[in-house]
């Protein structure tokens, strides 16, 4: 493979100071938040092994980041190594500069390491399901306090409406309107959805009080002097107990208080690593990953669940829909055995 790497374009005018930082924060919103911090972490390893090595980083070229990804496929998975090529990718990209993994030795590396070690995720978000929920609920012995309220708002909303952390974290009071019937939840902008063109979902009234996402979110509101409609954040984090912040509490803060409720009442999410052929845990990802299951355990096809879960592929719900209906879709029960 050639070590040569030329610039892609050649010098352009030179723009203000002013003009340019202008221009550096509209790239770097170009991507959402997670992504980027992916590509932070994804490149600091890649900068630090070539530097140990002696390797040029930025720029670097085809040879680097297919020894690169060979050094790679001893520790880690095929998802990690293509998170990795596609850091060094738009870091080159960004620059200017002729994006090295491009060249057909380093995608058949990223091949190879796919063949062998195989594609699919080493680690799955197991589903929180209605059943898992009631569970968390019951277990939940502080429903009278403030943090008690909140977390209960914060699950069942999250696995009512099949949200991401993030857009649990995201949520702000004018992004409900109460109906007769439930809610809607306005999602302004997701992983799928970076331009921000927006979805709303429906929450009906639950069939239980303790499980009911509307009446949870009313309780936590007015535990918190809040709104709908007040343009406050949804959810914020509580300190001591009892003082609410104003400001929106964060997803990272979302994945924990799923994690810890989970914990509480027993459920880690390790039975679904059968099921799923790879280790399963509890995380961010479980109200949404819960909602798809619980849809398909209840017979509702793949593509009205899409419609609330927002999947633009089916590929991507059939994680979780083909597991939780596989022995009623199969053909097997069909055929005369």
């Amino acid at each position: 493979m050639s070590g040569t790497v030329q610039q892609r374009t050649s010098p352009g005018t030179i723009i203000s100071a002013e003009d340019a930082v202008k221009l550096e924060a509209l790239l770097t919103s170009s991507r959402a938040h997670e992504t980027r911090r992916s590509y932070t972490s994804a490149l600091r390893t890649f900068v630090s092994w070539c530097h140990e090595r002696g390797y040029p980083a930025h720029p670097t070229t085809p040879d680097v980041v297919a020894a690169f990804i060979a050094h790679r496929a001893n520790s880690v998975s095929h998802s990690t190594i293509s998170r990795d090529v596609a850091a060094i990718s738009a870091a080159h990209l960004d620059s200017g500069l002729e994006d090295p993994t491009a060249h057909h030795g380093v995608r058949l590396a990223l091949r190879s390491v796919g063949r062998s070690h195989g594609t699919a995720p080493s680690r799955r978000a197991a589903p929180v399901t209605t059943d898992a929920m009631r569970l968390i609920i019951e277990a939940m012995d502080d429903l009278h306090t403030a943090v008690g309220k909140r977390d209960r708002a914060i699950l069942l909303i999250g696995l009512a409406a099949a949200q991401r952390r993030s857009e649990v974290a995201d949520l702000t009071t004018k992004d409900l309107t109460r109906l007769d019937t439930g809610l809607l939840v306005r999602i302004r902008r997701s992983k799928t959805d970076q331009t921000g063109k927006g979805d709303v979902i429906g929450v009906p009234l639950g069939e239980h009080p303790e499980t009911c996402p509307v009446l949870a979110v009313e309780d936590w509101l007015e535990a918190s002097g809040r709104r709908i409609g007040d343009g406050s954040p949804l959810f914020s984090r509580i300190f001591s107990h009892a003082s609410i912040a104003k400001t929106k509490i964060s997803d990272r803060s979302i994945a924990r208080i799923i994690q810890a409720r989970a914990t509480a009442a027993g459920i880690t999410g390790k039975e679904y690593s059968q099921v799923f052929g790879t280790e399963s845990w509890v995380s961010g990802h479980s109200l949404r990953a819960g909602h798809a299951t619980s849809a398909a355990e209840a017979g509702l096809d793949p593509m009205t669940i899409a419609r609330t879960t927002r999947h633009r592929r089916l590929d991507s719900l059939s994680r979780y829909v083909r597991p939780a209906s596989a022995v009623d879709d199969s053909t097997a029960g069909k055929i005369g055995l």
